[in-house]
C-alpha cells in the first residue's frame, strides 16, 4: 500500500513525460509540468485574463479549473492539519510535506482512491476526450440528426470518444440522439460498430 501512496501522490507532484511521435515517424520526449502545477497554471490563466480567457470554452474550463484547485487545496490542508504538517498556500507544497507522516498510515485506501481521481480529473479537464463523429444514422435508434445543447440540429448522432492519453483503454462511442443514448464501451465494441456503420453506408452509396 505504501507503494501505491507514493505512486498517486507523484503522479500529481512529479513532472510529466510525455513521448511525441512525428509525421516521419521518429520520436522526442518532452516533459510537461506537475499535474499540479498545471492546475494551478489555468487558474492563473483565467485571473489574468479576467476569467474569461478570451473564449467561451477558455471560460469554462478556466472555472472548472478553479473550482477543483480550490477542492483539492481545501482537502489537503484538512489532511495537513490532520496529521500535524504546517500548511502552506500551495497545494502541492502541503501534499509533499503531507506524504511524509501519509507514509506511516496503516491503511491508505482512501487516501489512493481520492489521489487518483483528482488526477484523472485533472487530466480530463486539461485535456478533455477526444471526439470523431461517425457518419450515417445509429444503429440502434436509426436517427440521422442529433440536437447539439444550443438547439442546433446537426448530423452524425454517433460519436466516437477517447482519451487522447490512452485512446484503447478510454474508447466508447456514443448516440447523441433524443432518447437513445447507446453506448459502446471498450476499443473492441468501438471496432465493430464503426465497421458495421461503414458497410451500411456503402450500401446506401451503391444503392
Amino acid at each position: 500500500m505504501t507503494a501505491d501512496l507514493i505512486a498517486a501522490v507523484d503522479a500529481l507532484i512529479r513532472p510529466v513525460p510525455t513521448k511525441i511521435v512525428r509525421d516521419d515517424g521518429s520520436t522526442t520526449r518532452i516533459v510537461h509540468d506537475a499535474l499540479l502545477v498545471q492546475l494551478e497554471a489555468a487558474v492563473t490563466s483565467a485571473i489574468g485574463n479576467g476569467g474569461g480567457g478570451g473564449s467561451a470554452t477558455g471560460s469554462v474550463v478556466n472555472d472548472a479549473a478553479l473550482t477543483r484547485l480550490s477542492q483539492i487545496g481545501s482537502q489537503i490542508r484538512d489532511w495537513c492539519r490532520q496529521a500535524g504538517v504546517q500548511v502552506g498556500k500551495r497545494p502541492i507544497d502541503n501534499l509533499v510535506r503531507w506524504r511524509v507522516p501519509a507514509l506511516a498510515y496503516q491503511d491508505a485506501t482512501g487516501y489512493v482512491v481520492i489521489l487518483e481521481r483528482w488526477a484523472d480529473d485533472i487530466r480530463t479537464l486539461l485535456d478533455p476526450p477526444k471526439t470523431i463523429p461517425l457518419d450515417g444514422p445509429c444503429p440502434v435508434c436509426t436517427a440521422d440528426h442529433w440536437f447539439s445543447p444550443d438547439g442546433d440540429r446537426r448530423a452524425s448522432p454517433v460519436a466516437v470518444e477517447y482519451d487522447h492519453a490512452n485512446p484503447l483503454r478510454s474508447a466508447r462511442a456514443v448516440c447523441r440522439a433524443g432518447e437513445c443514448g447507446t453506448v459502446w464501451v471498450g476499443a473492441d465494441a468501438v471496432e465493430e460498430l464503426v465497421s458495421e456503420m461503414s458497410e451500411r453506408e456503402e450500401v446506401v452509396e451503391g444503392g
